[in-house]
């Protein structure tokens, strides 16, 4: 995908952002811990612009998109938003404000199956977000869910059906309409495609790609699918037991991986250009658990290239060059090496 279409300036800002969840025991619930799903992150997605965000399991990439929502209460960090009228701190909203700002970002959920209500037919399901905020009722709230329901490739006949009689892409289809009901202008699409098949994939990626056109749309898009990721994203940021390790455009990412956990991560990813073969990495161990993390960087137990700095110290994400950041000690060294 050409980066044309995003813009210099920063929809999204989000500085030092972490979510803890304390662990409690016994008849008293006395904290014993905290669970760090997410420990400090910050990064930026500009106006126009899909930001992929990768890693593995647990590695924390839903934590961080409902945190940006609010839909969970981050414990620290910031959460800017910037339009044409000014700049909101999402994390400083009350109640009654979060409300109304919460048109400017939606959801689209990553099963098509849990994520709409079986009780209710299709229109209620698309028409409920216009319903709620009281943006149309009556006519003009018909003519705009059967509008949706036109621009996500669905018959506005089936309007009343449930959800039982769609397939999961038709399902995800009519997940992606609610999220468009309201115009948002930054949606986060939470592994959107990875509950379809693979044609399926391309068919949902092929309509958010011309919706993000059409509509001038902002994506934060979490996947585990590198090939998904590499096709559809301007940038990636890559994400290791709650922080990101780095970031940067996504060819430049995939062409020269700066960090070791990305290396194998790309290692392992599924090579589709004839001729073309890349070592592969195997990580030893699993990611550590978020309630007893390695002291220094959180990846040197797994890291081939780990030395005793490694385990000293957490090395900061530093800019390696423009629009490029990795969170590695040897990070010179190592591209110097071509890792």
């Amino acid at each position: 995908m050409s980066g044309d279409a995003a813009r210099n300036t920063a929809l999204l800002e989000v500085t030092d952002l972490a979510k803890y969840f304390p662990l409690k025991k016994g008849l008293g619930r006395r904290e014993v811990g905290m669970v760090k799903a997410v420990d400090g992150i910050s990064f930026e997605v500009k106006h126009g612009e899909i930001l992929g965000i990768v890693g593995e399991s647990g590695s924390g990439k839903t934590t961080a998109a409902r945190c940006i929502l609010r839909a969970i209460e981050p414990t620290r960090g910031r959460i800017l938003y910037h339009d044409d009228s000014g700049t909101v701190d999402v994390g400083a909203l009350g109640r009654r404000e979060l409300r109304r700002f919460r048109r400017n970002m939606q959801m689209i959920f990553q099963d098509p199956y849990a994520s709409l209500n079986p009780r209710m037919m299709v229109r209620e399901i698309i028409g409920e977000p216009l319903i709620v905020y009281g943006v149309a009722k009556g006519r003009v709230l018909e003519s705009r869910v059967r509008e949706l329901m036109q621009q996500v490739g669905l018959d506005d006949r089936y309007l009343n059906r449930y959800p039982h009689a769609f397939s999961g892409g038709q399902r995800q289809r009519i997940g992606i309409a609610r999220a468009l009901a309201l115009k948002p202008s930054l949606v986060v699409c939470d592994e959107a495609v990875s509950a379809l098949d693979m044609s399926m994939q391309a068919q949902v990626l092929n309509l958010l790609e011309q919706l993000q056109q059409q509509l001038k749309l902002t994506y934060v898009f979490i996947a585990h699918d590198l090939s998904v990721v590499r096709h559809f994203c301007h940038r990636i940021a890559v994400m290791y037991a709650g922080r990101i390790v780095e970031n940067g455009a996504t060819e430049d990412v995939f062409s020269n991986p700066l960090h070791p956990y990305t290396e194998a991560l790309l290692s392992a990813a599924p090579n589709t250009e004839m001729g073309t073969r890349s070592k592969r990495i195997a990580l030893s161990g699993e990611i550590p658990d978020p309630l007893d993390m390695p002291h220094g960087c959180a990846f040197h137990p797994r890291c081939q290239h780990a030395r005793e700095a490694c385990s000293a110290s957490e090395p900061p994400l530093n800019e390696v060059r423009p629009g490029r950041r990795a969170s590695c000690h040897f990070v010179d060294e190592l591209s110097l090496q071509g890792i």
